[in-house]
């Protein structure tokens, strides 16, 4: 004979809710959930149990995406990386954009996410799914088109100020062409264009009407002549085709990151702001001056507190200092470089910043670059007193890191704490915008760690603290 159960109501609750802890949590939680999810994903949800099948309802966001993207896709190389053959695209894209353009919603719309091939069939769908999101008061607008195609972003639909809501729109390798006197775009604060099929009349049109921009990420577009964003605190530039010389007078600019040709110092107006500068100069033919680029580097930012510099290693680094940031606090170095050349050289960055307190290295060997072991290097006996912290990532224990480390002890006697890190340096805030950096580096079995201890204080006194991720 069963014998009936005396176990606490309460107990039974506890026990069936460590089975099914979802279910315990609040509504907006368990939405605030499925708007990270793709929306086939959180629409499907809805089957699970009574408790979520109307919470797909209240979703802010929707992500649709024709191909199947491979988790760690890079929005700036998606169109070389996203060659999708038909048994790798979603077959219901379309009845996707259909369904989505038909809903009737209660609440405001805030993200709308579309990755599609820009075929006639998909723009029409998805014009149509973009005007609803515009009645529905959508926020943020992002969009990539994975093919070689002239598909044109329908601004007309935010004529007349319809949806003043709009306050981030980022498109990739599409079209955008609005008329002179356009107006749709005022409430942007946040807009990025990224291997667009636009003029440079187009993307000055563009800019003209966007007073309000806090963001600002162009890549691969024609740089314009003049740029005059008053309320701009954050700007990418890379790989930006200049067409003569041009001006930046953004006054409230906070953060810099620039890929491209060397720029003079006129061209950044009113930067008084400038908190953080990532520079890497391409199609330099004479790395041989690469002194003199970093005096041209302290010309155009003086204030600047947090510098990153990629560099590959230059054949002369003349016996001088070669800059002074008086205000730099942190300095970041991505050095390309051959595995046999030593990294001595990399003092002149101390030089050149008597009062930064904190460096960070990254080095990438590439065996095919020309060696450069016969570096000019002038090692005077210089004390830096204000160096506090180093981090040395990539960090195998090659005899070149070693001996710049050595070099570091020696010469900083206020440092406080040198790390040594295996992986890469990552930068970058959103990781969608910048590609990977470390293809075809050298692999190097890393070295002991006592076997570093033993080389890194030998001859030398420290009382910084040593520490190894």
């Amino acid at each position: 004979m069963v014998q009936p159960s005396h176990e606490p109501s309460s107990c039974k609750m506890r026990r069936r809710c460590d089975c099914d802890w979802m279910s315990g949590l609040p509504d907006e939680i368990m939405v605030s959930i499925l708007d990270k999810l793709d929306s086939k994903t959180a629409v499907s949800t809805s089957i699970l149990s009574r408790r979520w099948r109307h919470l797909w309802r209240f979703l802010q966001s929707f992500h649709f995406s024709e191909p199947i993207l491979p988790d760690s896709y890079c929005r700036v190389r998606i169109e070389q990386m996203v060659r999708c053959s038909n048994e790798n695209r979603n077959q219901h894209f379309v009845e996707s954009m259909g369904w989505f353009a038909g809903l009737k919603r209660e609440t405001l719309l805030r993200r709308l996410y579309l990755v599609f091939s820009g075929s006639t069939e998909c723009a029409d769908v998805v014009n149509s799914a973009i005007a609803s999101a515009v009645e529905h008061g959508i926020e943020e607008i992002d969009m990539a088109v994975i093919e070689n195609t002239m598909y044109e972003f329908p601004w007309w639909l935010f004529t007349g100020g319809s949806n003043p809501s709009l306050t981030s729109l980022c498109l990739s390798f599409c079209k955008l062409s609005v008329p002179l006197k356009f107006g749709g775009f005022s409430s942007l604060t946040k807009l990025a264009l990224i291997h667009m099929h636009m003029s440079l009349k187009e993307t000055q049109l563009v800019l003209r009407c966007c007073r309000n921009l806090v963001t600002l990420h162009l890549i691969d577009v024609l740089a314009i002549r003049i740029m005059q964003l008053p309320k701009l605190k954050q700007l990418i530039l890379l790989w930006s085709l200049r067409l003569g010389e041009y001006r930046i007078d953004t006054p409230a600019l906070q953060r810099l990151e620039y890929c491209g040709e060397m720029l003079l110092a006129s061209t950044f107006q009113s930067m008084s702001s400038l908190e953080h500068v990532s520079l890497q100069y391409m199609f330099d033919e004479y790395r041989e001056c690469h002194a003199e680029k970093l005096e041209n580097i302290s010309t155009c930012f003086p204030y600047v507190r947090s510098l990153l510099l990629w560099y590959e290693i230059p054949k002369v680094v003349k016996p001088r200092t070669p800059a002074v940031f008086l205000s730099l606090k942190v300095l970041t170095l991505k050095i390309t470089t051959k595995p046999s050349d030593d990294l001595l050289w990399m003092a002149m960055f101390l030089n050149a910043a008597p009062y930064m307190e904190t460096l960070r290295t990254t080095i990438r060997y590439l065996s095919h670059l020309d060696s450069h072991n016969g570096v000019v290097w002038d090692d005077v006996d210089f004390q830096h007193d204000s160096l506090k912290n180093v981090e040395m990532y990539n960090f195998m224990g090659r005899d070149n890191e070693i001996g710049l480390a050595r070099l570091l002890l020696y010469r900083a006697p206020n440092l406080r704490c040198i790390s040594f890190n295996q992986a890469p340096l990552e930068e970058g805030d959103d990781h969608q915008l910048v590609p990977l950096t470390w293809p075809g580096a050298e692999t190097f079995v890393p070295r002991d760690s006592q076997f570093v201890l033993s080389k890194l204080f030998e001859n030398v006194s420290s009382s910084a603290c040593v520490v190894f991720i």
